[in-house]
């Protein structure tokens, strides 16, 4: 998939020369225009200008106040309409006490309206954690979504995008993800850093680029295994403990580890004395680790059979290697000598039990 480096500005950064920027990397960018009902960038028109005689792709966004969607709209319209035709679809940025303000219903009323006066399907902006503690079922499937996480507020020179921390919950697209806040290109800083998940083209038409969202990945733990990592970046480090004092090695992205512990937002890699930073990652936690009545799916590592009941006889059919079940919840059986077994229940009669110890669960 393609992908584009995309700057956003405003007021904030004053005047920006786009050509540096231009010479840095940036690929497209992204102005703010207006604000609520009554606040206009000064620079926009000249940085706008500036992008069309450039060929630089480019959008533009409205800070929405929360309140009165109508007035924040027509703000937006009456701004960027003698230069619509340069422009792909329109971008809302709505965050923090906006959202408070306005709740999930104002957005979805101004992004309707939006839609109807720009004649464009509109982006939302928003960040990863307002997108997480609201339900934006209803917005998420009719918008894409431009999602912003910072793992950290140091300033960080050129562009480098990296994997999402965290995931998003209610959007079936994500197109653009703004991972920080302290960019540095030419001198200007900071800036914001987007990636966005598709070409040129895609950028001034209605969007078709999307993320390859990393909660698709699945991988088999042990029942009790606190869950699975996948790298997501092109290094990563394994340091001695849940901190990053001693570096004890390296991985590369696309490797996956069972993960027993966490601790400091590190996770300890199974039957290494090895930790691993969670921000250069995708964790994917294990339900049957806190609690025996979790439903689950789970694939057969080791030949088992079926069991009727707790015990260790044998009266069902065997189970193949390879093949996935659907577990209701398991129970712990300690027999006479002492040995500890976990029966995994997958049906009825002859073959309502499995042995757990010999499958993994899928997470």
């Amino acid at each position: 998939m393609s992908t584009l480096n995309v700057v956003d500005i405003s007021s904030n950064n004053h005047w920006v020369d786009l050509s540096k920027l231009k010479r840095a990397g940036a690929d497209a960018v992204i102005i703010k225009a207006t604000e609520s009902t009554w606040y206009t960038n000064p620079y926009f028109e000249s940085e706008i200008r500036q992008a069309i005689k450039l060929h630089m792709p480019v959008k533009a966004y409205h800070f929405f106040s929360g309140n009165n969607y109508k007035g924040n709209v027509d703000k937006f319209w009456s701004v960027i309409k003698p230069y619509q035709k340069w422009l792909g679809s329109s971008v809302a940025d709505y965050e923090g006490s906006a959202i408070v303000l306005g709740g999930v219903d104002y957005a979805r009323k101004a992004l309707k309206y939006m839609e109807k006066v720009t004649g464009k399907k509109p982006i939302i902006y928003m960040g990863l954690s307002d997108e997480n503690n609201y339900n934006w079922a209803d917005v998420g499937k009719n918008y894409d979504l431009w999602v912003a996480q910072y793992n950290s507020m140091n300033a960080e020179y050129g562009f480098h995008s990296r994997a999402l921390y965290g995931q998003v919950r209610h959007f079936k697209r994500l197109i653009m993800f703004q991972y920080t806040s302290t960019g540095v290109l030419s001198n200007y800083q900071p800036l914001d850093l987007s990636v966005f998940y598709g070409s040129k083209a895609d950028f001034n038409k209605d969007c078709k680029g999307s993320a390859e969202m990393s909660s698709r990945w699945k991988a088999p733990v042990e029942f009790d295994d606190l869950g699975a990592f996948k790298v997501m970046q092109k290094e990563a480090t394994f340091w001695n403990d849940a901190n990053n004092d001693k570096k004890v090695g390296t991985t590369s992205a696309g490797k996956i580890y069972r993960i027993t512990k966490e601790k400091n937002g590190f996770y300890k890699i199974a039957n290494h004395e090895m930790w691993v930073d969670g921000r250069t990652g995708d964790f994917h936690a294990n339900p049957v680790a806190y609690s025996d009545k979790i439903h689950a799916k789970i694939v057969v590592v080791k030949p088992t059979a079926g069991h009727k009941d707790l015990t260790t006889k044998v009266v069902g059919k065997t189970f193949k290697v390879g093949t996935t079940w659907k577990m209701f919840g398991y129970k712990t059986f300690k027999s006479a000598s002492g040995v500890v077994w976990h029966w995994a229940q997958v049906g009825a009669g002859d073959n309502k039990y499995i042995n757990l110890d010999k499958c993994r669960v899928i997470v």
